[in-house]
Order: C-alpha cells, then structure tokens, then sequence
C-alpha cells in the first residue's frame, strides 16, 4: 500500500510532539486563517469519496452521501493528520497547513466535520480544558463522552479517543454546525463516529531492500477507501 522505512515513521513521531496541542486551537486559528491560505491558488470543492481510510494511522470511517472536501493543493507539502468534510459545500476551496486537516475554506461557519489524529507521546502538555458532556457515542468500539464548546455561533461537538497501530495514537472527531442544524447533523455525526474501525495496511519497500511489513490492527484498509 506504500513504502516508508523505520527512520521516516520515528520522524513522524517527532513531529507529532507539538501537533496536539496546535490541534486543540485549530478550530479558533481557521477563523483568522484565510487571507494567508488564499495566497494559494483557490480550488472548487468536491464529492467525498464513500470511504475514507489512512494507512499511516490505521483508521477508517464511512462518508455520508453527498457530502464534499477540499483537496489539498498539488504543491502542499506537510504531514497526514486528518481530514475535513463538509455538509454544506465550500463556495471556495484555499491552502493548507502543514497538518492535512488544517484545510482553508469559504465562507468558515460551514457546517462540517473535522478529524485530527497523531501519535500520543505521553508527554507534558497542558491538560485538556474541562469536557461539558452533553451525551455519549459510540466511537473506535466504546461509548465515549461527548464535550461541548460554542465558537462565533457555532456549536462545536467532540469525542476523542486513544487507539493503537504500531504505536498509541490519539483521534479528535469534532462536529462544527449551526443551532438550526444541529439536530440532524447530530444524527449523521453519531452515525459517523460508529463506523470508525482501526484498520492494517502492508508496506512495500520500493527499493527492494526490505521485506514487506504490515503496520495497524484488524482487516487490511478496504481496497474501496481513500485517504483525502
């Protein structure tokens, strides 16, 4: 499914250091990030693959029908650590960070849903602000809280958990929409967080210098998926 030698992932792990924390404001930054990611060429917004799937991460879930992304641009350059996917479809598509789910769009009170993940380092770090539980859902196999946040308007839900590939990883899915929307993104947000499953990929050496190796847990990343 893709080459990548030992010292490529141990750099991941590196770079991982500081990106949780980065994750945790990343909803507050998009709000002030567009004029700088409009200095990359704009791109139109597409149809969602039915399937989305990382082999780095080991992670997949299920796409509602009809909902769109963003595509990063042909000239990003950065490191896979989640996705966007919208409910209601950008009118523009802009840059990206160098984490793949810092996605830049217009207008930024869309309605969406937005997942981070990066390998857990145990580290110091500040502690997470309080979780206001406002339910739980079934997400990576158990139920889990449900935190509540409200930004500008919107109405930010998130759950989050930890889950092992080759190593422990942490996963942040968070559904960003609007009061009148709320009940029925609710009900695709639960849908969504219940089809999350951990997943194996093979990886091939393409100097042929190593022996193929399989990194993840459970059946190997459906053939069908995609990573976007």
């Amino acid at each position: 499914m893709g080459s990548e030698g030992a010292a490529a992932r141990t750099g991941r792990l590196v770079q991982a250091r500081s990106l949780k924390s980065a994750a945790s404001t990343l909803l507050l930054l998009l709000f002030s990030t567009s004029t700088a990611l409009a200095a990359t060429v704009s791109r139109g917004a597409r149809v969602a693959p039915a399937k989305f799937s990382t082999a780095q991460y080991g992670l997949m879930f299920s796409v509602p029908h009809g909902a769109t992304y963003c595509p990063l641009p042909k000239d990003w350059v950065g490191s896979d650590h989640g996705t966007t996917v919208f409910f209601e479809r950008p009118r523009r598509c802009l840059g990206a960070g160098y984490p793949s789910s810092g996605r830049g769009f217009e207008p930024q009170n869309l309605a969406r849903l937005e997942l981070f993940y990066s390998y857990w380092m145990d580290e110091d770090e500040p502690p997470d602000p309080p979780c206001n539980r406002v339910g739980r859902v079934t997400f990576l196999g158990k139920q889990r809280p449900i935190c509540k946040k409200l930004w500008h308007g919107l109405i930010i839900l998130t759950v989050e958990a930890r889950y092992f590939t080759d190593i422990e990883v942490e996963a942040d899915f968070s559904l960003i929409t609007k009061p009148k929307r709320l009940s029925g993104d609710l009900i695709t947000f639960r849908a969504m967080a219940r089809s999350f499953r951990t997943c194996s990929a093979i990886w091939h050496d393409s100097n042929h210098k190593q022996k193929d190796f399989t990194t993840g847990r459970g059946p190997l990343c459906p053939p069908d998926s995609r990573w976007f």
